[in-house]
């Protein structure tokens, strides 16, 4: 349990750790982070741009349109991907996935209306299940609890890193060009060149999202080749399937001079050729004595199988009773984290790019607009931001989870989050042009700060409620509990942004922007105290008392051994009455 906490060195976790699935693993994750986080910096920008909204205060509502079709499509289809991968493996569902994010951010790129990129959007949500997936072949890989913190860091450390270059990219003057002209408000214009224009300039004229989702879409389309050709599946049926891509990355490795292992599907045709060849030559010395040996054992295993074995390579998981009270606790943890965190890497970059209004502004409780900042300085804020996150998930997490435990640290990462929510509205009183007592160095030290805090809190939180999760759900269920958990966590991500976007356009035609920041403090405030309901479990022990049923005859000592004695004294007599019988 939770209380039964043994501290470990670094060294001690790292023992055995899966490194090269593990790196495989981050290739793909850290593609996904790079497709989400690269929007932020313009979404504001490219609905604007739409003249979709009557009026300016109405784009974050449209944004949070944008963002529930996507979550609410993961949310129909995440369960469905997750028990898909129970059927046909792991692997294959992740390079769906990747193959559909890129096809929806190519759409996306190119949208010219916005019902086109909102169907783009939830084209993304319903082709990509993969982050249950992840979580599964994670939990798959690092089967030792020691590695399963270091493991489970990963997803939180590559959406970091992904966080840096993501923005970068969506952010670049290079890539990503916002139409000077602002609809709402004809005067704020740039004269833009109609002659003497290359090629780049015409498409990036035309086109000012596109480049940007062209490059994320190299990105994912390099993870998904990576993943054809080295990821291994890890479904514990499907992984003696041939993989094709594997044994390709097999040969490159070997052209390259490296010595991949023995794959499953190579030592099974061996072992069966093997058996063919020794029992030609038993069939040759002794034929009849080995047909009446064969056929004791046939007569002997039968009634093994048929009572015992029939019914484990049958058994199939009830999901029914998956979900226990404390697997439904920390997915309520899951929920209220996911939905205040989305809101605010939705929102944040929109009152930031929202247009300065200083006659809208008094302390402290009149907001009007927001920051009046531009793409370029919106990007890198969450580059950076993103810097401060791997760092974070590198030197720091280790230390949490190594000394306070996986429950304790959690409930120290999510009292971080009503503070920042809480002051993140009132930084907008320090801008120069509000207050000229304030240097203009403020507001931007203020902002890094709560962006900083922010991602100390999901950086750490994260990839603790993952374990949590994990060791919560039994082992046959954790497939289907990962997949559930995601579409729990995709209804967060629906409801927030529809929710939240409408509290921010009715903040601002209030003159009470600082509404939708304390109302998600309050979440936050909830989530911290509801933490406390939540335990840790040691899936260790949970194993020992309930092993999982045999999935084959290969997992037969899987069984208790009085049981296999009981059986085998029920073989005897039936043996004995067969003998009997035949007298008679």
């Amino acid at each position: 349990m939770a209380g039964k906490h043994k501290k470990l060195t670094f060294k001690e976790q790292m023992q055995g750790f899966p490194v090269r699935q593990m790196f495989i693993i981050s290739i793909i994750r850290f593609s996904e982070p790079l497709a989400f986080t690269s929007l932020f910096p313009y979404l504001y920008f490219m609905i604007r741009d739409f003249h979709i909204a009557e009026r300016e205060e109405d784009i974050s509502k449209y944004s949070g349109y944008l963002a529930s079709s996507f979550a609410f499509c993961q949310f129909l289809f995440a369960v469905r991907w997750g028990k898909l991968s129970d059927r046909i493996g792991r692997k294959i569902i992740l390079l769906i996935g990747l193959f559909g994010t890129s096809l929806s951010l190519i759409c996306f790129g190119f949208s010219q209306t916005y019902w086109t990129a909102l169907i783009s959007r939830s084209l993304a949500g319903v082709l990509n299940g993969n982050v249950a997936v992840l979580r599964t072949m994670i939990g798959e890989i690092a089967t030792e609890r020691r590695h399963q913190a270091l493991a489970f860091s990963t997803l939180p450390l590559l959406f970091n890193f992904g966080s840096i270059i993501g923005p970068a990219i969506g952010g670049s003057k290079y890539l990503t060009h916002p139409r000077k002209e602002n609809p709402y408000h004809p005067g704020e214009t740039m004269a833009l060149l109609e002659e003497g224009l290359s090629f780049y300039e015409r498409f990036i004229r035309k086109y000012p999202y596109a480049l940007s989702n062209i490059v994320v879409s190299c990105f994912l389309w390099f993870s998904l080749i990576c993943g054809f050709l080295f990821l291994e599946e890890t479904h514990e049926v499907c992984k003696y399937r041939r993989d094709y891509g594997v044994d390709l990355g097999d040969w490159l490795l070997l052209k390259l001079g490296f010595h991949p292992p023995v794959r499953p599907w190579h030592h099974h045709k061996h072992t069966r050729n093997s058996s063919s060849d020794n029992n030609q030559d038993n069939a040759s010395i002794s034929s009849e004595t080995v047909d009446e040996d064969d056929d004791d054992d046939i007569q002997s295993v039968r009634p093994y199988i048929s009572r015992r074995m029939s019914q484990a390579i049958v058994h199939r998981p009830s999901y029914a009773n998956a979900f226990t009270s404390r697997v439904i606790t920390v997915i309520t943890g899951n929920f209220i984290i996911s939905l205040h965190n989305v809101t605010y890497n939705e929102f944040l970059p929109v009152f930031l790019a929202s247009r300065f209004r200083k006659d809208g502004l008094k302390f402290p409780f009149r907001i009007e607009g927001g920051f009046g900042l531009d793409v370029s300085y919106i990007g890198t804020l969450f580059s950076s931001t993103g810097i401060m996150g791997m760092l974070i998930v590198l030197l720091i997490f280790p230390m949490i989870d190594r000394n306070l435990g996986t429950i304790n640290g959690y409930r120290l990462s999510v009292s971080i989050f009503p503070f920042v929510y809480f002051m993140v509205p009132l930084a907008i009183f320090t801008l120069h042009d509000y207050n000229p007592a304030f240097p203009k160095w403020v507001t931007p030290v203020i902002l890094y700060t709560f962006t900083s805090l922010k991602t100390l809190a999901s950086a750490t939180g994260m990839p603790q409620v993952m374990l949590l999760n994990h060791r919560a759900a039994a082992k046959e269920h954790r497939a289907y509990v990962n997949s559930a958990t995601m579409s729990i966590i995709a209804l967060a991500r629906c409801t927030g942004p529809i929710v939240f976007g409408y509290l921010m356009s009715l903040g601002d035609k209030l003159s009470t922007g600082e509404l939708i920041w304390w109302v998600m403090s309050l979440l936050a405030g909830f989530g911290m105290i509801q933490s406390y309901w939540m335990e840790d479990y040691d899936d260790d022990e949970d194993e020992k008392v309930q092993p999982e049923p045999a999935a084959d005859l290969f997992e037969a000592e899987a069984l208790g051994e009085e049981d296999m004695q009981q059986d085998f004294t029920t073989i005897e007599v039936s043996d004995n009455e067969q003998s009997s019988l035949s007298t008679n």
